[in-house]
């Protein structure tokens, strides 16, 4: 037993499954949101804007906590951080599981004590999910980039694209799976199952951890953790993320002329979240143990590698936001059913994808960084080019194709990408390198989801109002939707395909070799 359980395999095991646990939480509500309100009593027209912070929350919260975790295994130890992270999902795992009893309870009673009249409990009990769901997020986002540290302490430079290439794959599985997952629990339990089946995973995963992994002695000088940087980064994520979800607010009755520019509070929200970049880039140039070294990104393949995974994360998420869309507006005949097509067609996209990460760390160890990573990416250019296509008569089975086709590709990028920013980086700084490599890809799913739902709502809009005859009949209405959506989700994925193009001009800049940097 002790010959296997001291195997690299055995402890890429072992630290893979919290992260895809952790990474299914981050989409499985938006499957059950509308159970969530239901069973809370809150009205979908009042209740939606804030019940979407319980994904919303999750994906802020999951990360802010990469920006410096990573940093911080740096310092104390992988096997500490990855631990404490484990206990900090489970407890926000178990408040989300009763978010709707006795924190509820307390939460009144507080109220009580400092302010008058009564509050809406149903509300109350919502708020609470949120702040759970966000402590849960912290622990998870923790997960994956000391998860990915741990794996570059276990493999030397040359043999870490394929271990990575599985983490890679099974986080992007976690959150893809997640609308399916929780699709699938809420037919036959209750929403609170998807939080309480989490607890017995962690107690068995820490408890494993604790005693059959070894804690691997921080290299170098360990220096101290940078606050006031994670501070300004984290405001900086928060406010990008309000930002984005401003840009979605549109109105039913606003004019052609009100539908051609963002919100007026867009810009400046965004400028706001610039600045603090811009002061959190600052403190790192003059801080004596920073939290991400600059000078990192002087080393080749290092920026090269960041700018593929940002743009990289952009187009996957306007596919996966569209598939839904072009589901539910042109082929479902109920939310129930396109619900459950939707999560089964996603996983035609994402199940190749993560399959095909460690055919792609394979090829990196033999070829180098861009052989896959350029193969990949021309795939993924030409399967969103086929889905641009789809009209209302397309069968599952095209679809299916041509999203394995997109998935496979943009999976074969995920260890090669990975490898070359965590080889380029010093021993000393693995744990910020493995965060980075994450974070630019959430940060570009994040403006991708935001970005497309801003620009195809106020598209959406514009086509109706300019399709729509004066004195429209009831087929005029139907026909008029299907030939919108089918517009602007074509146009959604050419642009996910320009995207996906953009990232080659990086690519073509990492170096071929996989040893020294």
């Amino acid at each position: 037993m002790k010959k296997w359980t001291s195997s690299p395999g055995f402890k890429v095991a072992l630290i893979a499954i919290p992260i895809f646990i952790g990474a299914l939480d981050l989409t499985v509500v938006s499957a059950v949101l509308p159970h969530v309100l239901i069973d809370l009593q809150i009205p979908f027209q009042s209740g939606m804007d804030n019940a979407a912070w319980i994904v919303t929350g999750y994906l802020l919260a999951y990360s802010v906590s990469m920006t410096f975790m990573g940093r911080l295994s740096d310092i104390y130890g992988r096997r500490k951080v990855y631990l404490a992270a484990l206990v900090i999902f489970g407890l926000g795992s178990y408040l989300a599981a009763v978010a709707h009893t006795w924190p509820t309870r307390l939460a009144l009673r507080a109220y009580y004590l400092v302010a008058s009249g009564r509050p809406d409990i149903n509300f109350l009990s919502l708020y609470i999910l949120i702040a759970a769901r966000m402590i849960q997020a912290f622990g998870a986002g923790t997960m994956v980039p000391v998860g990915m540290a741990m794996i570059g302490d276990l493999y030397p430079a040359g043999h870490r694209a394929r271990p990575l290439g599985v983490i890679a794959a099974v986080d992007t599985a976690g959150w893809v799976v997640g609308h399916l997952y929780g699709g699938i629990i809420v037919r036959f339990w209750s929403w609170q199952t998807i939080f309480w089946l989490n607890i017995p995973i962690v107690l068995v995963a820490w408890i494993v951890i604790r005693f059959l992994l070894q804690e691997g002695k921080p290299a170098g000088d360990q220096g101290r953790m940078d606050w006031g940087g994670a501070i300004l980064i984290a405001i900086s994520l928060s406010i990008l993320n309000i930002a984005l979800g401003l840009g979605g607010e549109t109105s039913s009755t606003a004019s052609l002329e009100e539908l051609q520019g963002l919100p007026s509070s867009v810009v400046p929200a965004l400028g706001l979240a610039f600045l603090f970049l811009l002061l959190f880039i600052w403190r790192q140039s003059r801080a004596k143990d920073p939290l991400i070294e600059l000078s990192l990104f002087k080393k080749q393949n290092y920026l090269p590698a960041s700018l593929a995974n940002f743009l990289i994360g952009v187009a996957l998420f306007i596919a996966i936001a569209n598939v839904p869309l072009f589901i539910n507006s042109l082929i479902a005949s109920n939310a129930e059913q396109g619900a459950w097509e939707s999560g089964w067609m996603l996983s035609g996209l994402t199940v190749p994808m993560a399959l095909a990460a460690v055919p792609g760390g394979w090829i990196a160890e033999k070829r180098g960084y861009r052989t896959p990573s350029l193969l990949g990416l021309i795939m993924a250019v030409a399967g969103f080019i086929l889905m641009t296509n789809w009209t209302q008569d397309v069968t599952y089975l095209t679809m299916g194709i041509h999203l394995a086709f997109t998935g496979i590709g943009l999976g074969l990028t995920m260890a090669p990408i990975a490898a070359a920013v965590i080889n380029a980086s010093p021993e000393e700084h693995r744990g910020t390198s493995s965060a980075l490599v994450i974070i630019f890809r959430l940060v570009g799913m994040t403006v991708g989801v935001s970005g497309i739902t801003t620009v195809g709502l106020r598209r959406m809009q514009i086509l109706s109002k300019q399709l729509m005859p004066p004195d429209a009949s009831m087929a005029d209405i139907g026909r008029v939707g299907i030939e919108v959506a089918e517009r602007v989700i074509t146009d959604n994925f050419w642009i996910a395909a320009v995207i996906a193009a953009l990232a080659l001009l990086p690519v073509m800049f990492l170096r071929w070799g996989m040893k020294g940097e």
